[in-house]
């Protein structure tokens, strides 16, 4: 792919806004085709084409372009709804109330849209407050440094070792733990491969360079060592031979440290005397720690219960003793900073916890990434990895999980591409990149709706429950938002695990005694109509507040399951809306696991509906049937099928016995 730069220079950037008519373009077109391309493209590496949105862990986000070019449909000048021209949202308000990632609000605020975003978790919250507010890069760099150094001060002597080929002192990079567990009477210690690193030329490192015998001694005991086939092969990895009566991180053995020294480069060796006495010394001060915090509890939930089932009751027992001292060091250092640096600081820190958690794993022989972390959420979900990789957050150079790399991807390339947003252009043959001039990626944060007057570009966030949106009547010109997936819950329960820390780091700055269960989502079969019963409150809000006539509720959908579709269908015929139109777009990369061998949709449906009138005409003709072996045919059939329900009065029995005769059983 190409990498030429192409500036394009748009004058007269801040327009004067236009008061949009009745007349939606967005109501008869939606560039399909052009959006769909892109979309797939963005798919494969969503974080490099929109890094300002992506400075905290956060769960199925949808693609920027494929919002960019639905907001750019709402705009009242036809030349201004060109992909690639700047603007075109000045004098708007756009509301996301369930904003998660906050795609909505960075596209809108590009295109001078004033914006205002809910959402009921903190973190969605804290994270577009942080990448929203205008900061410069310097001022950032100089706080950076100063937090590096203190940290830095206090952790290395901990992951200080020795170059085995000379006696020059080094810094540890990472030490992969070997996991015990019960064989009979006896104990093991598994690991998933014996495999350090393959390189394509067939050379290969292995632990098995340090441990030839199969054999592993510490502190006088010694445990035989297997990787994880040959445990399978001889039925002895299961549940049972977990030592669940041993606190999690004492059931890792360190077996091999990865370092760099400054004359021999990068290092593998086996743990020696004076790395297992930084080890215990890091032990000694973990109880202090531990005792001074609070609210760290893993609570119930279907992917909480994973870690309960393993004796994990609290979230710090998922981290080494010198892992502990970093996040009670960083705290210290957050406390000490300017308070305009303390949130970004502070989320830069529980996102690097996706790469300092014993539940880390090693990319030992992946011959394209040797070496790599896998990382906590690689799978979206609890992952328990037999071969544990503890990283060293302040290491020196930029490798993967060091606040080194994460500072640089996560918060100057993001600075940086805030104050110059770069789209991607589809020649035929390459892909171009395209500075979009004059549109800037941040705002000014407002408590108000009043303080929008005359003004573009301001922003509005707030932790509130979508039910009750706390704005006057026809606030509101256009919503656009991309609701829960139905029944995908791990969302806020898989946010536990970076939500307990940021609590811990800014105690004022949210409500942390928020309630999950007000997110629209059903936990089970049993209460399905749970989703449809908050997103018709959420509905009902939204058409409450938008502007007539040419307010419109936008957003993005997809579900196989004919259980979702029907409470969708419910929740929007409750609010009284009707559809105008859909279009369907690409969603997923083939290689998400999102979908990676399951029956998944590819597709996205963008759903387009304008508050209900007396007068309003049925538009839709009743699809014959639905094609069930292809992504984007199904999600058009729904589609069609929506709008067809949506122009009747039917009663929710028959709207579900509607989807379910069109899509089939669950």
């Amino acid at each position: 792919m190409s990498s030429t730069q192409l500036k394009l220079n748009f004058p007269n950037v801040e327009r004067k806004s236009i008061a949009p008519s009745a007349a939606v373009a967005i109501d008869s077109f939606f560039p399909e085709e052009d959006a769909n391309k892109l979309a797939q493209i963005e798919s494969y590496n969503k974080h490099l084409f929109r890094p300002n949105t992506y400075l905290h862990k956060w769960w199925a986000r949808r693609s920027g372009v494929t919002f960019r070019y639905i907001l750019k449909q709402l705009s009242s000048e036809s030349d201004l709804r060109n992909f690639y021209t700047p603007g075109g949202l000045e004098g708007l308000t756009i509301l996301d109330p369930m904003m998660g990632g906050a795609t909505t609000l960075h596209e809108a605020i590009r295109l001078g849209a004033n914006v205002v975003g809910y959402d009921v978790d903190p973190i969605p919250i804290l994270q577009a407050r942080a990448s929203l507010t205008g900061i410069s890069v310097q001022e950032k760099q100089v706080a950076f440094n100063t937090f590096l150094e203190k940290l830095d001060q206090k952790l290395s002597p901990y992951f200080e070792t020795s170059c085995p080929d000379c006696p020059e002192k080094s810094d540890m990079q990472f030490l992969l733990y070997g996991h015990r567990r019960r064989i009979d009477k006896d104990e093991a210690i598994f690991v998933d491969s014996f495999t350090l690193r393959a390189e394509t030329n067939g050379d290969k490192k292995t632990i098995l360079d340090f441990y030839p015998s199969l054999e592993v001694t510490r502190e006088n005991r010694t445990w035989s060592l297997i990787d994880k086939d040959e445990a399978r092969k001889r039925g002895i990895l299961d549940k049972n031979s977990e030592l669940l009566d041993i606190p999690f991180v004492d059931r890792y053995v360190p077996l091999v440290m990865m370092g760099k020294c400054a004359h021999h480069g990068q290092f593998f060796k086996a743990p020696d005397v004076r790395d297992i006495q930084n080890i215990n010394a890091a032990s000694q001060v973990t109880n202090l720690i531990i005792s001074g915090i609070n609210g760290f509890r893993v609570p119930q939930g279907p992917k909480s219960s994973d870690l309960i089932a393993r004796g994990v009751t609290n979230f710090f027992e998922l981290f080494s003793h010198r892992q502990l001292i970093y996040l009670s060091e960083a705290k210290r250092c957050i406390d000490e900073a300017a308070p305009e640096h303390r949130l970004w600081l502070a989320l830069l820190v529980s996102t690097s916890l996706e790469f300092n958690s014993m539940l880390c794993g090693y990319k030992g022989g992946d011959q394209r990434r040797p070496g790599a972390i896998r990382h906590v959420f690689s799978h979206h979900a609890y992952s328990f990895p037999c071969t544990a990789l503890e990283n060293n957050p302040v290491f020196k150079a930029k490798t993967s999980g060091t606040l080194r790399n994460l500072f640089e991807k996560r918060i100057l390339n993001a600075g940086k591409w805030a104050q110059a947003p770069i789209e991607r252009r589809w020649s035929g043959a390459r892909l171009d990149k395209v500075i979009i001039d004059g549109e800037l990626d941040m705002g000014q944060e407002c408590e108000t709706l009043n303080e929008f007057t005359g003004k573009t570009r301001s922003f509005m966030v707030m932790q509130n429950d979508s039910s009750v949106l706390p704005l006057p009547d026809q606030s509101i010109d256009y919503v656009v938002t991309d609701p829960p997936y139905f029944d995908n819950v791990q969302y806020s329960d898989l946010s536990h695990f970076f939500r307990c820390w940021l609590r811990w780091f800014l105690p004022d700055q949210a409500n942390w005694q928020y309630q999950p269960l007000l997110s629209a989502v059903a936990e089970s079969k049993e209460n399905e109509a749970k989703f449809g019963g908050i997103l018709t409150k959420v509905w009902q809000e939204c058409h409450r507040v938008l502007v007539r006539p040419h307010g419109r509720l936008i957003f993005t959908y997809h579900h196989w399951r004919a259980a979702a579709w029907s409470q969708l269908a419910i929740a929007l015929a409750s609010a009284h809306f009707r559809l105008m139109n859909g279009y369907i777009v690409h969603s997923e990369n083939p290689i998400s696991v999102h979908i990676r061998s399951l029956r998944a949709l590819k597709h996205d449906t963008i759903l387009v509906l304008k508050p209900c009138d007396d007068d309003d005409t049925r538009q839709w003709e009743k699809p014959e049937r639905i094609k069930m072996d292809d992504s984007a045919s199904f999600c058009r059939g729904c589609t069609q099928y929506l709008g067809w329900i949506l122009d009747h009065d039917f009663d929710h029995e028959k709207i579900c016995l509607l989807w379910k005769d069109f899509i089939g059983s669950d």
